[in-house]
């Protein structure tokens, strides 16, 4: 019974950031480090990934349970409580758990990971193609030999290889579905659907809920009962999310200066943006830039 031929793996582990719930990428190659490492039951607060090679692997979550088999994925988004694995003896496979921000440089994708996601809720599991398969495999190679090949790997390579895989992953599951949001589940999930898409469009410059709900001809109160019942968050803290993960990603990934970067994100000032995002944070932009550089 094994998860074939990956390690655990957590950048974070030397500030002690706990794998299971903050870490930037963990992916495991054995039953038993599953067991060192999560304690079950607990609620999940990543986003897990779990391949089978070949044998089974049961897994119970919620009031659910899924089966996966030979070529079998599924994928795990924060929120659900996972209260056991059964693998079979000939079982094979390999499993990355990823925090949901470390994905954000996936948007505008998230909004297909949402309707993924509610599409397959009841049931996470598909069957991948021959071709398909190789994919993840090969994706999996490619982050072992990055991962082994030096003690002194590049974090963005790691970082883009593993947004990858979930991309081509978000690929596998989306090319099967056919039709629209609102055929394929509830009224209260298609309404949070389309306020994440609003939210994809509008981030940079809107952040009210209120902006949000009248675009959906419907009361604020009503739009944050709906997003917090489906997703666990209130629709505040969404839009935070968004605005958090762009302005960290300027701060990194670009040379603009905080002025620059609150005025592309359209806060009233420079100090209004400085506490906005260290209520967030704990820390001021520039000590961030400074620490992440």
């Amino acid at each position: 019974m094994k998860f074939d031929t990956l390690l655990h793996f957590d950048i974070k582990q030397a500030n002690n950031a706990p794998s299971w719930g903050n870490s930037f990428l963990t992916v495991l190659d054995s039953v038993e480090k599953v067991d060192a490492e999560f304690q079950l039951p607990r609620k999940n607060l990543t986003v897990i990934l779990i391949v089978c090679i070949k044998g089974t692997l049961r897994l119970d979550y919620d009031m659910m349970s899924s089966t996966l088999d030979g070529r079998s994925i599924m994928v795990l988004l924060p929120g659900h409580k996972i209260k056991a694995y059964t693998p079979s003896d000939d079982f094979e496979g390999f499993m990355i758990s990823s925090a949901l921000s470390n994905l954000a440089n996936m948007f505008p994708l998230m909004s297909r990971l949402l309707i993924c996601s509610l599409h397959y809720k009841e049931n996470p599991t598909i069957k991948l193609d021959e071709e398909e398969f190789s994919n993840q495999v090969l994706f999996r190679d490619l982050l072992k030999h990055k991962l082994e090949s030096t003690d002194h790997y590049d974090t963005i390579v790691v970082n883009k290889l593993c947004e990858a895989i979930f991309c081509e992953t978000l690929n596998d599951y989306s090319k099967r579905i056919h039709g629209s949001i609102d055929s394929k589940c509830s009224r209260g999930d298609a309404l949070f659907y389309k306020f994440i898409v609003e939210v994809e469009n509008s981030f940079k410059k809107e952040r009210s809920v209120a902006y949000y709900a009248d675009r959906m001809c419907v009361s604020p109160k009503h739009l944050s009962a709906v997003v917090k019942e489906i997703s666990g968050r209130t629709a505040g803290e969404w839009i935070d999310f968004y605005v958090v993960n762009e302005i960290k990603h300027m701060l990194t990934s670009t040379d603009l200066s905080i002025q620059e970067i609150s005025c592309r994100l359209h806060f009233v000032n420079q100090s209004f943006f400085g506490k906005y995002f260290k209520s967030h944070v704990g820390v001021s932009p520039r000590e961030y830039r400074n620490r992440m550089l």
